[in-house]
């Protein structure tokens, strides 16, 4: 079955930090702004590691002893007549994200939350997803199984491309498997210089022998520039 396709769309600086102290100065702004103007112009659907989900979009603690898992198996769940104009996805191995609502409110829209599990995930856990109406998948027993949730989140949802915006452990997951089709960068006037901050990739030290091309540049307001880049081979 035909699987979503995934581009990659990061915001970094000219030395490609995903952040830093240069994040959200004046003179980034035009750059910034663009970004987010664009992200639900190249896909309606938004996704991001546990990591990200977790600091930005549900930051919450779930108290699992409330939820008890009488009935719950590892099966995939989605709502009867669940629909959204735009989604926004977690892969959440161990299902770390604490919800508070199921939806992610960003870049002016309230995508409706997706959560993609292994069999690592607490069952109760998946008791409060469906106290939560929020779908969720389950894909892979110890480790994430990217192409199966690709292929399940065009089954369920007719998603046909996913903007993943990192962070930078997933964006290297996917690119080590061999899922990434596109690569859009907005890059900031600014250059970080800071070495503890993460890199668009982390591939865990490992070389991905796979070519990308520019096939669209675009010179921003404030002296950045937006690159989109094509899968080569």
């Amino acid at each position: 079955m035909e699987r979503a396709k995934v581009i990659i769309h990061m915001y970094e600086s000219i030395d490609g930090k995903i952040d830093g102290d240069w994040d959200g100065l004046p003179g980034d702004k035009a750059s910034g702004d663009y970004y987010d103007d664009i992200l639900f112009k190249i896909s309606n659907t938004n996704a991001n590691g546990s990591n990200t989900i977790v600091m930005y979009a549900a930051p919450g603690k779930v108290d699992l002893s409330q939820y008890p898992a009488d009935g719950i198996d590892y099966q995939d769940w989605v709502p009867a007549g669940i629909t959204s104009a735009t989604w926004d996805v977690s892969f959440d191995r161990r299902g770390r994200a604490g919800w508070e609502k199921n939806y992610f409110d960003y870049a002016g829209k309230q995508s409706r939350a997706i959560e993609v599990v292994t069999k690592l995930v607490d069952k109760r856990y998946l008791a409060f997803l469906r106290s939560m109406q929020i779908p969720y998948l389950v894909c892979g027993d110890d480790e994430l199984d990217f192409a199966l949730a690709l292929v399940k989140l065009r089954q369920y949802f007719g998603i046909k491309k996913v903007a993943l915006g990192g962070g930078a452990l997933i964006n290297g997951a996917f690119l080590r498997a061999g899922l990434v089709d596109e690569i859009s960068l907005v890059m900031a006037p600014y250059i970080s210089g800071d070495a503890t901050k993460k890199g668009t990739f982390d591939t865990r030290q490992v070389f991905v022998n796979q070519r990308f091309k520019v096939v669209q540049t675009k010179l921003l307001a404030d002296g950045g520039i937006h690159l989109l880049f094509a899968r080569d081979n």
